[in-house]
């Protein structure tokens, strides 16, 4: 579904009233879920996320019970018209691993991801209200692709794009790291996640069923 130039505009300048400064307006790279800018201020930087068919109610809710929990994006604002949503957050810094993959070592990217995804499954999850809580379950991001962590150098700045996390089997995220690693460092690289990630027994096999698996969910969801 397209987000019509005139749409954005209105949004853009609805975005610019809310942070009330002059500001640098850039377009993001992203998929075909949305569209998303960067709003760069003296004051600080901002993202405005802008969906159609959706109020972004669920990435609005984690995120409020998510803040001083884990380091991911305040909300400042959302509002929505003509079916189309828009969320304004602040900005995590940094770069994503995606990105960072042209840079980093693959064994560098790996251990990072492996720390940061570690970090997130350890999240205390007394309290959420969005599922109920089961044996065996975690917090999961339930988009653990590499553009969804950032980096400011070589320090871990936060997590993005929360709007699905719950409460689930670790393998969730292990699904979607593992087709992530693959597809942006090939072949092999999703072995060597799941071994420090501590699937010390995992094969070939096991990769290659995780990324059907996700791909299958992708699919299901019209993502792929």
């Amino acid at each position: 579904m397209t987000i019509l130039d005139e749409e954005q505009e209105y949004f853009i300048s609805w975005a610019k009233g809310v942070v009330g400064e002059d500001s640098v307006l850039e377009k993001e790279p992203h998929g075909d879920e949305g569209v998303v800018y960067k709003l760069q201020t003296p004051s600080g930087n901002y993202y405005l996320k802008l969906k159609k068919g959706s109020d972004f109610s669920s990435e609005r809710q984690r995120l409020d019970w998510l803040q001083n929990k884990l380091p991911v994006p305040k909300v400042v604002a959302s509002t929505q018209k003509n079916g189309v949503g828009a969320l304004l957050l602040t900005a995590i810094e940094g770069r994503n691993l995606a990105a960072l993959c042209k840079e980093w070592s693959a064994e560098k990217v790996i251990d990072q991801l492996v720390q940061a995804l570690k970090h997130f499954h350890a999240a205390d999850p007394a309290n959420w209200p969005f599922e109920e809580h089961e044996d065996g379950m975690v917090l999961v991001h339930s988009d653990a692709c590499l553009p969804n962590f950032i980096f400011t150098e070589e320090n871990f700045s936060g997590y993005v794009d929360l709007g699905e996390s719950a409460l689930g089997p670790v393998e969730i995220d292990l699904r979607a790291a593992v087709w992530s690693l693959q597809y942006n460092l090939g072949a092999g690289h999703g072995l060597d996640f799941l071994r420090k990630y501590g699937y010390q027994n995992a094969t070939e096999k096991q990769i290659m069923e995780f990324i059907h698996e996700y791909e299958d969910l992708q699919r299901a969801h019209s993502l792929l």
